[in-house]
């Protein structure tokens, strides 16, 4: 297992999200995201290497059921009864998240600050015609308050796939207002046309 140590606070707290809660980020505002829309991102050989480790890691998750199992519940939105999150570029797909890996929304500051890349944090899964959930992707986050107790006030951003994560900010689930974070989106089951670490994807469905 690859795991990008340092020293934190793992929080596994609930925020008030269970698998039949229907809830949808808003204000979902990314920052510095030009750099993305770069194929020659994940054309490095540290990079390719990183990806099958994480393809590897997550196979079992093409079965959804693994996944609820696994600790990841439904976030945004219910796929019964939502859209998942999209713009003029694309669509992001519906995202489950598990706590235990990203801590609680309720306390920023004392959340997991750990990115695993055999764990991410979050599964990105598409709705097919039949409603089957087909796995398209994961997803990396870290709350930027949990980041800068562990690291100290100001430090980088954390990386991972040799990207660093792109700041971002906008309301959680069990949180207040909107939250700065760092996410990254990697579309490592599914290609995007806009770039594998871009965080729309237009061949996606929702």
């Amino acid at each position: 297992m690859r795991r990008i140590t340092f020293s934190v606070l793992a929080l596994a707290a609930a925020a008030g999200c269970t698998g039949s809660d229907t809830v949808r980020p808003t204000n979902h505002d990314h920052f510095d995201l030009a750099s993305l829309r770069n194929p020659a991102l994940e054309k490095s050989a540290e990079v390719q290497s990183g990806i099958a480790e994480v393809r590897r890691a997550t196979a079992q998750f093409h079965n959804f059921d693994k996944a609820l199992e696994a600790g990841y519940t439904v976030w945004s939105p219910n796929p019964s009864t939502g859209v998942c999150p999209s713009s003029a570029e694309g669509n992001m797909g519906y995202h489950l998240v598990n706590l235990a890996l990203r801590g609680s929304a309720a306390n920023p500051a004392g959340a997991d600050a750990t990115i695993d890349l055999t764990r991410p944090e979050m599964l990105l899964y598409e709705k097919l015609p039949s409603g089957k959930m087909k796995l398209v992707g994961v997803e990396y986050l870290v709350f930027k308050a949990a980041w800068e107790a562990a690291q100290g006030a100001g430090a980088p951003p954390p990386q991972v796939l040799g990207q660093p994560l792109p700041a971002s900010s906008h309301a959680f689930p069990g949180g207040t207002g909107s939250i700065a974070h760092y996410e990254l989106h990697a579309w490592i089951w599914s290609p995007n046309p806009l770039g594998m670490f871009y965080p729309y994807n237009p061949d996606i469905s929702c």
